[in-house]
Parts: C-alpha cells; sequence; structure tokens
C-alpha cells in the first residue's frame, strides 16, 4: 500500500468519525433508532405527538407478534403491558390500566428470575389505582406485596460463599433498599391506608419507618422529611 493509499484511507476514517459526532450532536436518537425495530420507532413518533391511542394500536401489533412467537412469558411482553397499562393512565382509562398492569404482573410470576425493584413498581402502581377506588384492603396488600419485593431477603447468603466481604454487601443492600425515595413512598402510603382505616398504632410504625429512612435519604431539614414529621403529629396520641 503507498502512503497516498494510505492517507486516503486515514482521512477517510477520519471524516467518518467527524460526520458521526456531527450527527450524535444534531440528532442524538440517531444511533439509538438504528438499534428499533419499525413499530419502536412508530411508537416514539406516536408518543413524541402525544397519539396515544396510535401508540397503544402499534403495541398491541407488538403483542400480537410476540402471542405468534409463543413468547407469552417473556420479559419483553411483560414490560410492553406495562408500557401500555402507562399509556392508559395518560388516557384516564382507569379499568385498562389495570388490566395491564395485572397481565405483567401474571407474566412476572411465571419467570424464573425477575428484576425485583420492576416487581415493586407495578405491585405500587395496582396499590395506587386500589387506594384511588377506595379499594384500602387491596390497596394494602399492594402496597405491602411492594414493600417486600422492594426490601427483599437481604439475609440469604449461599452457603459456600459466607464470610465478612458477604456480610459487608449484604449490609450495604439493606441499607441502599431501605434508605431511597421509593421505599419512602410506599411506607407512607401504608401508613395513610392505616390511617384511613383507623388503625393509628400501625400508621405511626410505618410513619417513623419513612422518617428514619427519610433523614437519611433527603436530610432531617428537607422537606420530605418534615412533611413526614407533621403527619406523625396528625395522629390520635
Amino acid at each position: 500500500m503507498t502512503n497516498r493509499q494510505s492517507n486516503i484511507i486515514f482521512y477517510s476514517i477520519i471524516s467518518i468519525i467527524i460526520y458521526a459526532i456531527i450527527i450524535n450532536f444534531t440528532h442524538p436518537d440517531f444511533f439509538e433508532d438504528l438499534s428499533k425495530s419499525k413499530e419502536e420507532i412508530s411508537i416514539k413518533e406516536a408518543m413524541n405527538n402525544e397519539e396515544y391511542m396510535q401508540a397503544l394500536v402499534i403495541y398491541q401489533q407488538l403483542v400480537q407478534k410476540k402471542l405468534s412467537d409463543d413468547s407469552e412469558n417473556s420479559v419483553e411482553l411483560a414490560i410492553i403491558y406495562e408500557d401500555m397499562a402507562s399509556l392508559h393512565s395518560l388516557l384516564g382509562h382507569n379499568a385498562e390500566e389495570k388490566k395491564y398492569y395485572l397481565k405483567s404482573l401474571a407474566i412476572k410470576n411465571k419467570l424464573k428470575s425477575n428484576d425485583m425493584f420492576g416487581f415493586a413498581k407495578t405491585y405500587y402502581k395496582l396499590g395506587l389505582i386500589a387506594e384511588e377506588e377506595r379499594q384500602f384492603d387491596q390497596a394494602q396488600m399492594y402496597y405491602e406485596q411492594s414493600l417486600l419485593k422492594r426490601l427483599g431477603d437481604t439475609k440469604k447468603v449461599d452457603e459456600h460463599d459466607q464470610g465478612i466481604i458477604t456480610s459487608m454487601h449484604q449490609s450495604r443492600l439493606s441499607y441502599i433498599r431501605l434508605n431511597n425515595e421509593a421505599t419512602i413512598a410506599t411506607f407512607i402510603k401504608l401508613a395513610i391506608i392505616h390511617s384511613i382505616k383507623e388503625d393509628d398504632v400501625v400508621a405511626k410504625k410505618y410513619y417513623l419507618k419513612a422518617l428514619a429512612a427519610s433523614k437519611i435519604t433527603f436530610g432531617e431539614e428537607a422537606n420530605q422529611t418534615l412533611a413526614i414529621m407533621e403527619s406523625i403529629k396528625q395522629l390520635s396520641p
């Protein structure tokens, strides 16, 4: 290869890199869209235009495709159902929203492994719907399931992998799961439900858990922490 040919190849590569950088800067979704299917791109366009019914039509096509491929118990289909539930929420279709969250939940319960935080989110959403419908016993059950999935059982360790490093890891994992915004929100929801059911003793227990986590997560003087303290004051002695 001559020097001239080497230079041509070198400057061609440089030109391609520069062009790619320009495209990424001016159209940041370009390379992401390359890896997406036609349906996914159409859904994105519909969402950007707030054409939620059109997005639902495309999602339904994806559902039929998954079902025809014998993927009725796949993570992908569970995610699609969650997205459809979110769209129905935007449209104010509460019954449909609940139906699709339950469809997603049914799939997740059949999977051998799951994203526990995703699982917790689904239960939490169902709790919100039940609470809005004033089905407080059902809401309590969903929030309790959400909390169970979110906190998990961090005490379980493999019998061949015990020791100080594992113990430290489990403690750190428990700390992160307990002290975060989503867990605090779930504690508060359970406190509210028990307060509505006139069980202030249990309500206070959950508020105190939320307060302890809020002080660590947001700070003792944060608005979130002060709001929890005010809620505790409102409970009967």
